[in-house]
């Protein structure tokens, strides 16, 4: 208490940058960066985290707020610092949409969409169910503590304005795209092996009975095996969920170590 007052000023700048970066990361890490979180609550959420930070960690803002130009720009560097970690979460999370919208295509709901309030964008159906499954099972498992835990974690590797790019950092970000591409069609693969089934089938009725009209009986069929087969593979996912909270810690460090000076 007499270190606070006898330097409120810096203690209070060194404050402020925390709290910018922990904003940073809770407007995008899922769960806690959900659109239908009220702002107010992410930002008292930020404040109290921030104050466990400030309290526990010997941290000193690298500029003074006297000097407008310098500090903003430390400022601006902790909030895009805190969006990044948090889109290495986010991003990880997102690869279930993309399943969700290539298992709709081959069933045939692409054009059945909801809106998702995180992402503010239409979403298929079971792009959504699978999300917000992965959400059920990251509470039920704490998961949602390890971001937590890396965000203040992030203070002790990357100094307050430290941040820096790194080749590190792009192949952090950059070389993930192959595998979200990748772990979204392993996860789809079920339903595209059903579905190649289910055509084979479908072609061989419409050559042997050209009577029957395969667009009314194919897409009822199809609707059917799809659903089933989504129903069959909800029993493997705990397996799907656990790899990707894996993956979307994994991410969130090497996105931490990528900005270290």
């Amino acid at each position: 208490m007499e270190l606070l007052l006898s330097d409120p000023i810096g203690y209070l700048d060194t404050f402020l940058l925390i709290m910018v970066r922990v904003l940073g990361i809770t407007v995008l890490v899922p769960f806690f960066g959900n659109s239908n979180v009220p702002m107010m609550t992410k930002i008292i959420l930020s404040f109290f985290i921030s104050v466990i930070v400030f309290s526990t960690a010997s941290i000193v803002a690298p500029v003074s707020s006297s000097n407008i130009f310098a500090y903003g720009g430390v400022v601006a560097i902790e909030f895009v610092t805190g969006l990044a970690i948090g889109f290495g979460a986010y991003v990880v999370y997102s690869i279930l949409s993309l399943a969700g919208q290539f298992i709709d295509m081959q069933i045939g709901f692409s054009m059945v969409n909801v809106f998702d309030p995180l992402s503010e964008i239409q979403l298929t159906i079971t792009g959504n169910l699978y999300y917000y499954l992965l959400m059920i099972i990251t509470l039920i498992l704490n998961a949602h503590h390890y971001f937590l835990k890396t965000l203040i974690d992030s203070f002790f590797r990357i100094p307050l304005g430290g941040a820096v790019l790194s080749p590190a950092l792009e192949e952090a970000t950059v070389g993930f795209i192959p595998a979200y591409f990748s772990m979204a069609l392993r996860i789809a693969t079920p339903i595209f092996f059903v579905m190649l089934i289910t055509n084979v089938v479908l072609g061989i009725l419409a050559r042997t009975v050209p009577q029957l009209n395969m667009f009314v009986v194919g897409f009822p069929i199809k609707i059917l095996f799809g659903l089933s087969t989504i129903f069959v593979m909800l029993a493997f996912f705990d397996n799907i969920s656990e790899m990707l909270i894996g993956e979307s810690q994994k991410q969130m460090m090497e996105i931490i170590e990528g900005m270290m000076p």
